[in-house]
């Protein structure tokens, strides 16, 4: 069930477009939305002896940046009051190095976080989205910038690989799946090889699916060189207002990077795409 949704705001123009699919999510399910505004004050590492001038500009920022917090946080409280579901506003003031830590801690006391999906934009912190992603345990509905929910969820497009991602993104989507119309398993055929010996691709996790009452629609998409422009291609066709899939992805140098189906969707998606690792 999604009954807690948890949605990441910072002061720019994107918390309104975040709110909308956060309000409409809230709507659908019946949850309680958390509004986490995130004020980034500013960190300055002062070496040697700066004396008390440098220290008291660094302060004055700090405390620019704090007055400045409130007046956003003010615009948001007048937003939250407009909301038609069960809602509440938090905020943290942080530095930029304590953010990824801090959100992820947040998200793991939700159901589900939401952001606006984190490359292909000029703004926001993509590190913080990868943080959540890997390091809360929960589902992270990403949004494309600038463009406002599109109606009722009626088809999803499940991207599917046999691999322990997609079935947490999978398990996570399960709400989701059961109310829409239409779910299509589609599955980029890159070798050919079947899921299962003597078994078509995908066809487990149809059954598994068909189990929970969902309207299943399995697709075998062959002929591309990019995963990626495939399962997009697939989801424009069908005419799917969410794509589901597993963030894959490893650790290097303490950064979690994300794989390049998963980061080429994450970069150019105009849907929403819910992920989970």
């Amino acid at each position: 069930m999604i009954k807690d949704l948890l949605v990441y705001l910072d002061g720019r123009k994107e918390d309104e477009v975040r709110l909308a699919y956060a309000e409409q999510w809230a709507s659908v399910h019946d949850a309680h939305l958390t509004g986490l505004y995130c004020n980034v004050i500013p960190e300055v590492m002062l070496t040697g002896d700066p004396g008390m001038t440098a220290a008291q500009v660094v302060v004055e920022m700090q405390n620019q940046a704090i007055a400045a917090g409130d007046g956003t946080e003010e615009k948001l409280k007048t937003r939250f009051e407009r909301l038609g579901v069960a809602n509440e506003l938090r905020r943290l003031d942080l530095y930029a190095s304590q953010a990824r830590r801090l959100v992820a801690a947040e998200a793991r006391r939700t159901d589900l976080f939401i952001n606006t999906r984190p490359y292909g934009r000029p703004e926001g912190d993509p590190e913080i989205s990868e943080s959540v992603l890997f390091e809360s345990g929960r589902g992270c509905l990403f949004v494309p910038p600038a463009v406002p929910p599109q109606g009722d969820i009626e088809t999803v497009l499940v991207a599917w690989r046999n691999t322990r991602e997609a079935a947490r993104a999978l398990a996570e989507a399960m709400p989701v799946l059961k109310k829409a119309r239409n779910v299509i398993v589609a599955i980029v055929s890159e070798d050919g090889a079947p899921e299962e010996e003597g078994e078509l691709p995908g066809a487990g996790i149809s059954r598994h699916l068909d189990r929970h009452g969902v309207n299943v629609e399995l697709k075998e998409i062959t002929g591309w060189k990019n995963p990626a422009e495939a399962l997009l291609n697939e989801a424009e066709k069908s005419g799917a207002q969410l794509i589901v899939m597993g963030g894959f992805g490893h650790s290097r140098f303490r950064q979690w990077i994300l794989g390049g189906v998963t980061r080429d969707i994450l970069s150019t998606a105009q849907i929403p795409v819910l992920l989970a690792h």
